[in-house]
């Protein structure tokens, strides 16, 4: 009697230990998390952003907010199109910001960087990241040879053919850039499928 007494006593304080060190455990592990992500991130207080990562496909913009407790600057990281940028004040405050990925971008990921920048606080450890996954790449505005078909001696206000190139991968794998032969395409069939050679789509 006196040993089961004494058995379910210590089992008590043995589930009571193994809590504790769980909760211990537990709290590390939480702490260790915060920790890491203030290294990943070196001044949650100056920057706030509504994403950290977006996905923009290339030729569209992506609008959200950001809080900046000072003025700051913004550039651009590796990027192929000079119509990639972040439209924003650059002033301390809540505002919403406009990242724009260019038609002809062919960088997969572009960064944005925003530094503070204000009087007698310019430290380099202060910023913050955007990473952008640019979606849907067109790869014919990235080949510089597709521009002889902007010369292209068919063209007129209803076919051009270097955009009835660059908007069918179909009409470049089976033409390459031969002008006559994308021409007689769209006499013969792009017209009556309602394919777009005026304009990018």
């Amino acid at each position: 009697m006196i040993a089961t007494i004494w058995v379910i006593v210590m089992n008590k304080k043995v589930r009571r230990f193994v809590s504790i060190i769980a909760l211990a455990l537990v709290l590390t592990f939480s702490f260790s998390v915060t920790s890491k992500a203030s290294t990943d991130f070196p001044d949650p207080d100056v920057f706030d952003f509504g994403d950290m990562v977006i996905s923009v496909n290339a030729g569209a913009s992506h609008s959200m907010y950001l809080y900046s407790k000072y003025n700051y600057v913004c550039y651009v990281g590796d990027h192929t199109s000079n119509q990639t940028y972040c439209e924003c004040s650059c002033k301390a405050g809540y505002e919403n910001i406009v990242f724009h990925i260019g038609l002809d971008e062919t960088v997969k990921n572009v960064f944005f960087f925003f530094y503070v920048d204000q009087d007698g606080l310019r430290d380099g450890s202060k910023y913050a990241t955007v990473e952008t996954y640019v979606q849907n790449i067109n790869t014919s505005l990235a080949d510089p040879s597709a521009n002889v078909l902007k010369a292209y001696a068919g063209n007129n206000a209803e076919f051009n053919a270097y955009f009835y190139y660059v908007n069918y991968p179909d009409l470049q794998r089976a033409f390459g850039l031969n002008g006559d032969a994308l021409l007689n395409h769209y006499n013969t069939y792009g017209k009556a499928e309602r394919r777009v050679a005026n304009k990018i789509k």
